[in-house]
Formats: C-alpha cells, structure tokens, sequence
C-alpha cells in the first residue's frame, strides 16, 4: 500500500511514476525546510551570542548599550544593530557614541563592511531636546518632527 492507501498493482506504470515524482518532490521540499530551519536557528543564535558578548562587554567597562530591533525583537535593516554610549569621563556634558555593526558565528568582515559603517558615523544627524513633566503630562522643546 503507498501513501494514498492504493495497492501497487491497482495503479499503471505511469500512476506509479506520478506518485513517485510527487513523493519525492515531497521528500525535496521537506528537506529543504529542515536546513532552512536549521540555518534560521543557528542565525538566531550566531545573534544572541554577540548581544550577549557585547552587553558583557560594555557592562565591564561601564558603556551603555541599545540594540535596534523590530518590535518582534529580530534585527532591524541597517549596516547598525546597536549603539554604545557613556558620558565623558572628564566632562559630563560631552557624549562618547559608537555605532555598532554586530558580527555573530564565522561572519567574516571584509573592507567594504568596514567603509559601511564609517560612513553611517559621518553621516549622523545630532539635535537636542529638553523633556519636561509637569505631574500630568511630557512636554518637549523642541518638539521633535515625525
């Protein structure tokens, strides 16, 4: 009996050849899932092990760290995944700010990854904004555009 609960001798040699071709792309398709589960998962992991080794890192040598995700928590588009920032150790009104490009499993860098984000780091747009609270609501001047 095969998949579809015939009787081998029920089906003719062309019957047979159109179930062994579907039961085979089948088997295709099936396998091609599985590695790109597998290749997903070891991403995801490649991912959370850098966050990880960069928050360790930042904690030990008192940096901040933010992380750009999508509100599903998965990376956002972007040569940045993060930034890292401190005030200035002698002055506190000066920020120190790096961009960050994360790096996860045997992701190699190579000379245009590198030109990427020292671009992105010319191109930073820096304003101000005073947030005030006055027991009821969040006033902001100035108002920042949307």
């Amino acid at each position: 009996m095969n998949a579809r609960g015939l009787v081998s001798s029920d089906l003719s040699s062309g019957e047979k050849g159109a179930l062994t071709r579907k039961c085979r792309a089948a088997a295709r398709k099936a396998v091609a899932t599985r590695d790109r589960r597998r290749a997903f998962s070891k991403v995801r992991a490649a991912e959370g092990a850098s966050k990880e080794g960069l928050r360790a890192y930042c904690d030990e040598r008192k940096w901040r760290v933010a992380f750009f995700e999508g509100l599903t928590g998965s990376p956002r588009a972007g040569i940045i995944g993060a930034i890292i920032f401190r005030l200035g150790r002698q002055n506190a009104d000066v920020l120190d700010l790096r961009l960050v490009q994360l790096k996860g499993g045997r992701a190699g860098v190579n000379g245009a990854e590198i030109a990427r984000p020292k671009k992105a780091g010319e191109s930073v747009a820096v304003s101000w904004t005073i947030a005030a609270f006055d027991g009821e609501s969040l006033h902001l001047v100035p108002e920042p555009e949307r």
